[in-house]
């Protein structure tokens, strides 16, 4: 009888053990991976190495997130329906993996999927706004993408990206709109009251990837100001829909202003 009872009580306590190694591995993993994704974006942030670089770990941590949360889920339902105990790292690592999961998809599957791979946007396709002073791609910046190709994309996407018209002078909009800029900790790199342009340099996530943008008023015979704006990312190919939702923001503060 005591051979018998042996049995059932060993293979209990392999399960545990299996259970524990398990919650070891899950957490370990999610530990390691959250450090990986939030030293290299502090980096880079700070420009101790490239934007790019410091992006990486966070879009690579996809695949192993979603791994380790699918085996902390299947390790989970085996424990609870083998009452084998000792769930609490697995529980707390299936909960980081979620988590890390779920901001990945927040924050750049689900916009990614939702605007085109591109990152060079503007209020005329027709006359593109051009820098003079920032070191920008002119006429623009397609990516791996033909200009055709870049224009059909920015077509069907951003047809609300379109130039306003305020009913104030040139010099007075020009001098709104930096002072916006300034407001939101943009950098100015040029403004020339005479051309009617305006340039600076933007940041946009936590890795602050640098943006530049130009804007451009000119004369309506009325007396008001039509405002054109373009917003380009220095880095990459989709821009997540950054530079769009910048200059639907910024025109829409501009036509505030007074």
């Amino acid at each position: 009888m005591a051979e018998t009872g042996a049995a059932p009580a060993t293979g209990a306590r392999k399960e545990t053990k299996a259970v524990r190694w398990l919650g070891n591995f899950v957490l370990g993993g999610a530990l390691i991976a959250i450090v990986i994704v939030l030293v290299a974006a502090t980096l880079a942030r700070y420009d101790i190495i490239g934007k790019l670089a410091g992006f990486g770990p966070f879009y690579m941590a996809l695949n192993p997130a979603r791994a380790l949360t699918i085996i902390g889920i299947l390790g989970l339902i085996f424990a609870f329906w083998r009452s084998t105990g000792e769930v609490a790292k697995l529980f707390v690592g299936t909960i980081l993996a979620g988590a890390l999961t779920a901001v990945i998809y927040i924050l750049l599957v689900i916009p990614a999927g939702k605007v085109p791979p591109i990152h060079d946007v503007t209020t005329d396709l027709n006359d593109i706004p051009q820098f003079t002073t920032l070191d920008v791609d002119n006429p623009v910046s397609t990516g791996p993408f033909s200009v055709e190709e870049w224009r059909a994309f920015h077509e069907g996407a951003y047809a609300d990206i379109q130039p306003i018209v305020i009913d104030k002078s040139p010099t007075e909009v020009l001098a709104d709109a930096q002072a916006l800029m300034e407001d939101r900790g943009w950098e100015i790199a040029a403004y020339d009251a005479e051309t009617g342009t305006l340039e600076a340099t933007a940041t946009a996530g936590y890795v602050r990837f640098y943006d530049d943008v130009i804007l451009e008023v000119t004369p309506v015979a009325d007396g008001s100001t039509r405002v054109d704006m373009r917003s380009v990312s220095r880095v990459g190919v989709s821009d997540v829909g950054y530079n769009a939702a910048r200059i639907r923001e910024f025109l829409a503060d501009l036509r505030a202003v007074g």
